[in-house]
């Protein structure tokens, strides 16, 4: 006769406690889990190198490179090209790149007009970003097993040769590491708010999680010690003062953002492509929108500090909340929410659901831009709006899913743990795991 019942044994599946039915896996175990999501990652990276093969042999210009899923800012920038005109899409163009996508961009053109050579050296930069980003969850993670939702996402196939996004990801991730200070790193304050500083000459989201960080640093969930966020945001404020001391372009990319905010993927998106309305109109009151939605989150995760912030949970939330509302809301926006999805929500079918709505409107936004060049070969914008507007629906369960996990931790007293139970408790054997606990 089992000690445990079947469905007690099946309650982590259902979204109930988990590893109950585990007992303490050892390092040896742990090290080859470790291995195998490795492995997953670099497959995953490999097939985006291969979708990114035959651009590179045939040249990423339009309308052949949207239907091969080859066109993305950096390359249409560096052709001096803009996006097709089709409703619901932002111009883009050189003007609309990040300030560090900008000057590499600038830097290659100095000695090369041959595309081909550029996405090369992007495609170099991304796969290094890809590979640090996974070795930076690791260790956050702790070996956990639903990271496979992160290293086999299709978000790494479709934005990978789009913009310096990977790069800048990875740069957030290890901010988490060194501002956490996970065994056997020590913490790095000061280095963290350099790597976030950087990261946000890319995109702007990255200051989403420093606040995250600034928030859950004195107030840290159990298995996390507290840290002063200070070092941090000084290191942080003087290394994107520098940065915009040497690049005096970056004020006139936020205007610019500004006046031509509105792209796919977001309500606003939807809007225009149903022609209620222009950019004019919608563009200011999404921004104003999405700013107060970021705002009221940072506002509600200081209220319910005193129970434990997870820096995870909390990036989740604020990235969530900014990208709902959001003008815009691209396959590199989202890519910023994967990491910190996967450490935040353990219902695997709340991540396989987000992944198929992402890898469905990246195909499909590819497909639309085909019909700004050729309408008979490219998707009705109809159907690009259903699928961002199913996107957007996913984009809110994860939302709510991450907010369950921070009102479990308060309804409890306590941080839940995704770590198995110790096993003898009460007798003075406990988990290795709870000498080296990590995020959750």
């Amino acid at each position: 006769m089992p000690s445990k019942s079947s469905t007690r044994i099946a309650e982590p599946l259902l979204g109930g406690p988990v590893g109950i039915h585990l007992g303490a896996a050892g390092r040896r175990f742990r090290s080859a889990q470790a291995s195998v999501l490795a492995a997953v990652l670099g497959v995953t990276t490999f097939l985006a190198l291969a979708l990114q093969g035959p651009c590179l042999s045939s040249g990423y210009e339009q309308p052949s490179a949207s239907a091969r899923m080859c066109a993305g800012p950096l390359s249409t920038a560096f052709l001096g090209d803009t996006n097709p005109e089709v409703l619901g899409r932002s111009h883009g163009g050189a003007a609309a790149l990040a300030p560090l996508e900008a000057r590499l961009v600038d830097l290659f053109h100095l000695f090369t007009d041959d595309v081909s050579l550029f996405m090369v050296g992007v495609l170099l930069l991304n796969t290094a970003g890809i590979a640090a980003l996974g070795a930076g969850l690791l260790v956050l993670a702790r070996f956990r097993g639903w990271l496979v939702a992160l290293f086999a996402s299709p978000l790494i196939l479709f934005t990978l040769g789009s913009t310096l996004d990977p790069l800048a990801l990875a740069l957030a991730v290890w901010a988490v590491v060194l501002f956490v200070g996970t065994p056997p790193l020590r913490p790095r304050g000061w280095l963290a708010g350099v790597l976030l500083g950087i990261a946000t000459f890319i995109n702007p989201l990255a200051l989403l999680v420093l606040v995250a960080l600034t928030l859950a640093g004195p107030n840290p969930a159990r298995g996390l010690k507290s840290r002063n966020p200070r070092m941090m945001l000084a290191a942080a404020t003087i290394t994107s003062a520098l940065l915009l001391v040497v690049d005096l372009t970056a004020i006139d990319r936020i205007i610019h953002w500004y006046s031509d905010a509105v792209d796919g993927g977001s309500f606003a998106s939807i809007l225009v492509m149903a022609e209620l309305g222009d950019v004019a109109l919608w563009a200011p009151l999404w921004i104003i929108a999405s700013g107060g939605v970021t705002l009221a989150v940072a506002v509600s995760l200081y209220m319910v500090r005193a129970s434990g912030l997870d820096p995870a949970v909390s990036a989740c939330l604020l990235i969530g909340g900014c990208l709902l509302l959001a003008p815009g809301l691209m396959p590199w926006d989202s890519l910023w929410l994967l990491p910190f999805a996967a450490l935040a929500i353990r219902r695997w079918w709340v991540l396989i659901v987000w992944t198929v709505a992402e890898a469905v409107f990246a195909i499909g936004i590819q497909l639309g831009d085909v019909s700004g060049f050729e309408p008979s070969k490219g998707l009705d914008p109809s159907f690009v709006a259903l699928f961002a507007l199913l996107r957007l629906l996913a984009l809110v369960l994860v939302v709510i899913m991450a907010g369950e996990n921070l009102y479990r931790r308060r309804i409890r007293g306590v941080p839940a743990s995704a770590d198995p139970p110790r096993q003898g408790q009460g007798h003075g054997i406990e988990h290795d795991s709870a000498r080296t606990a990590g995020l959750d």
